[in-house]
């Protein structure tokens, strides 16, 4: 089976994904890395045309990008980087592995394509998000991940974060309902979110 964990950054996806791996006893694999990896074999010019995807700043001034600019610029990463991921996702499926792929790359009507190619049977996705600015802002402050460069961010700059998280979201969900994916919109309470989520995948 290839689970397929979407979705916004910053709502907790990644979590759930590693939980779902360990329970199915799985490989995890984030987007991210396999991002990082493409990108590395790329020109410098094929990198800003196929990866566009600005970092945030520490400083709050230096952002000026509005949140549907940068969540576009996510969608032309998330495309680019599309054939790479149906290579590994081939490849798990001809090798009867069961993997779970995490990360922002995935798209809805991308998941949609696969599901038809490969069968439901092997393929599974859910998207996570979240559109409540408040309950973005506080998952970023309760974050105890030592790589979560946030953390000691302005507010100003959190805030910032959220509001493309909240943008993107609300972008993502609309095209998974366009496609008849499943998708969970974060609650203030995580625990039963990751229930909803595992019993969803079909992990009791």
């Amino acid at each position: 089976m290839i689970y397929l964990i979407g979705g916004a950054p910053r709502v907790g996806k990644s979590l759930m994904a590693k939980k779902l791996a360990e329970e199915t006893k799985s490989h995890f694999i984030s987007t991210d890395d396999v991002c990082g990896e493409f990108v590395s074999g790329l020109s410098e010019g094929q990198r800003t045309q196929q990866f566009p995807m600005p970092n945030f700043s520490g400083e709050a001034s230096h952002n000026t990008m509005q949140p549907k600019e940068r969540v576009d610029l996510l969608i032309v990463s998330a495309k680019s980087l599309e054939q790479e991921l149906d290579r590994i996702i081939g490849d798990a499926i001809q090798k009867q592995e069961t993997i779970v792929l995490e990360g922002i790359h995935l798209l809805p009507s991308h998941v949609r394509g696969l599901e038809e190619k490969f069968g439901t049977e092997n393929v599974f996705a859910i998207f996570v998000g979240s559109s409540d600015l408040d309950l973005v802002v506080d998952g970023i402050y309760k974050n105890t991940n030592p790589h979560n460069w946030l953390k000691d961010s302005d507010e100003a700059v959190i805030r910032q974060v959220a509001e493309f998280v909240a943008e993107f979201s609300l972008r993502i969900k609309k095209e998974a309902e366009e496609n008849s994916i499943t998708f969970i919109v974060r609650t203030n309470d995580f625990e039963s979110d990751v229930s909803r989520f595992m019993e969803m995948c079909r992990i009791s």
